[in-house]
């Protein structure tokens, strides 16, 4: 895998997210949980002893620690058990929809080919 191509994958969140469309990650407050091995938030800057995420925001992703450090997958869509209980309950209803169907796809045509249909999405091309 090309340095290209890790740096593309920070942006497939494990459970469907696209990190590339969320204000946090675009606003530098946060690294995307792959980045951060389920962290959220960013660490603290060299010589600080705090972070820089809101309160209450550097907790470990439950989806992440399930998906990624219990069962060694890639990405929920490709777990036996989705979509679980711990995966509809995480975010509220339309988003769990909208990852759903992320995850279906991101399964189907594989995580680089689903980034690139999502980075088409933030920046389509001009006619």
């Amino acid at each position: 895998m090309s340095p290209c191509e890790c740096l593309k994958r920070r942006q497939a969140a494990v459970c469907g997210n696209h990190c590339g469309q969320c204000d946090a990650y675009l606003a530098n407050t946060c690294c995307g949980c792959g980045y951060q091995l389920g962290l959220t938030g960013r660490p603290a800057p060299a010589g600080e002893s705090e972070p820089s995420w809101p309160k209450g925001a550097g907790s470990e992703c439950a989806i992440f620690r399930c998906c990624v450090g219990e069962r060694g997958l890639e990405h929920c869509g490709l777990c036996p058990d989705f979509a679980c209980q711990l995966f509809l309950s995480h975010s509220a209803p339309l988003a769990v929809a909208r990852r759903y169907r992320a995850l279906l796809r991101r399964a189907e045509i594989g995580t680089i080919a689903w980034l690139d249909e999502q980075a088409s999405k933030d920046h389509p091309k001009e006619p």
